[in-house]
């Protein structure tokens, strides 16, 4: 009987050593992480405001928990001529077109990567602006330095006041027709009706 428990006694030993020094055959962090980029996708103009994001990048286990990398994430871009990308991971657009940014990390001596699309435009010359209700839609237009930004609005009032210093003359309340306004300075200019809670962008590239 004890020859017997002796040998049971071993067998339990060996057991829990091979459990504890990883003898269960599953995968090491290093083997099983994804790499997530954000945002996924991007859309940049070529000229400021709005020509530049910042990537965050994160490795993440099988359950969707965040984990340690060995180190920073290095980044690479498919076309610097398009978009460009700098070591801390801020995009900057070049030029009109589309490129693929490439973010890299390394956890227990593993790499693997995760893309971000970019698409870069070239800001147009015109938009146009309604408010059927009590809301400028869109909220934000984006124009070319010297574009043209056009309001219409139908039998509900309203006004366009500047909050930005470098905007355009304001218009008065009117309906029923349209206004519109040239913007030859660059930047990003607020305006609102008779307050915030009404609210409008032009952003002037």
């Amino acid at each position: 009987m004890r020859t017997l428990l002796s040998r049971i006694a071993t067998l339990l030993i060996v057991a829990e050593t091979g459990v504890g020094c990883g003898g269960d055959g599953g995968a090491g962090p290093g083997e099983s992480f994804t790499v997530e980029a954000t945002p996924a996708a991007a859309t940049l103009f070529t000229v400021a405001p709005g020509n530049a994001v910042k990537l965050s990048v994160v490795a993440m286990d099988q359950d969707g928990q965040p984990v340690v990398a060995d180190g920073p994430a290095t980044f690479s871009s498919s076309n610097d001529a398009i978009a460009d990308v700098s070591d801390d991971g801020t995009i900057t657009a070049v030029a009109a077109g589309t490129a693929r940014i490439t973010a890299a990390l390394i956890v227990s001596g593993v790499a693997k990567t995760g893309t971000t699309t970019v698409t870069a435009l070239v800001a147009p010359m015109n938009a146009t602006v309604v408010a059927p209700a009590t809301a400028f839609l869109p909220a934000t237009v984006d124009i070319g330095t010297g574009g043209r930004v056009t309001w219409t609005f139908g039998p509900n009032g309203h006004q366009v006041t500047f909050t930005t210093p470098g905007a355009p003359s304001d218009i008065p309340e009117f309906q029923n027709g349209s206004r519109a306004l040239t913007f030859l300075n660059h930047g990003t200019f607020n305006y609102q009706c008779s307050g915030p809670q009404m609210a409008g962008v032009v952003r002037v590239h």
